[in-house]
């Protein structure tokens, strides 16, 4: 079994432990783009390329996007290949934010942000479409750290979200998607079901937009 697939694997026991994973992700910062690329990870690019497509068909030259758990930038890097865009990210990790600042992909980026706390933080807006690839994976984030990515959608905006296969199913993410509580706040607009992720396995793609408040 080779070193990167441990890796990964030791980054999936931290549910309900913020403080182990940011840790975690402290250490493997300089690593994680080697040891990712090892295991055939191409959620960043296929997220990236989801972007640009809902960019194209619902946004404008103007659309700003958050890359919700950017890690080191790698959504970023991709979606500046893209077009020209005004991205701001943050991670759980410091160093792993100073990875995604050296891309230059980046408007501003933050570390040290948790998406499992349900409030969105105050040095940052709210977008046209918000991205998150690779934290609803397991011992990372549970289904209601969903409604904090929604929280940073302007009215009308997207949310784009991929689960991990097997966290899908261990979490129940798709009734809880469904759930009135999801609902009060977005609507699902569709789901891409089982597509590529990582060689171990792949994910479902998800896109909602927030509600607009009632006139």
């Amino acid at each position: 079994m080779s070193n990167s697939f441990t890796n990964i694997k030791q980054s999936h026991v931290f549910f309900e432990d913020a403080p182990g994973l940011k840790k975690y992700y402290e250490d493997w910062a300089s690593g994680y783009d080697v040891d990712l690329a090892d295991q055939k990870w191409v959620a960043p690019r296929v997220a990236a390329n989801f972007v640009h497509l809902l960019a194209s068909a619902y946004g404008s030259p103007g659309t700003e996007i958050f890359d919700a758990g950017c890690g080191t930038g790698l959504v970023g890097s991709v979606l500046s290949t893209l077009g020209t865009y005004e991205i701001d990210g943050v991670d759980l990790s410091e160093n792993m934010a100073a990875e995604a600042r050296k891309t230059n992909a980046y408007r501003k980026v933050y570390g040290g942000v948790d998406l499992s706390v349900p409030k969105r933080d105050e040095r940052l807006g709210q977008y046209g479409i918000v991205v998150s690839s690779g934290v609803f994976t397991l011992g990372h984030v549970r289904p209601t750290a969903l409604l904090t990515l929604i929280e940073y959608a302007l009215p009308g905006g997207l949310i784009l979200v991929s689960t991990r296969g097997s966290y899908a199913t261990e979490t129940g993410f798709e009734e809880f998607a469904l759930a009135s509580e999801v609902g009060a706040r977005a609507s699902l607009l569709f789901k891409l079901p089982d597509a590529s992720y990582i060689a171990e396995e792949g994910a479902d793609y998800w896109v909602f937009r927030r509600t607009a408040p009632a006139q």
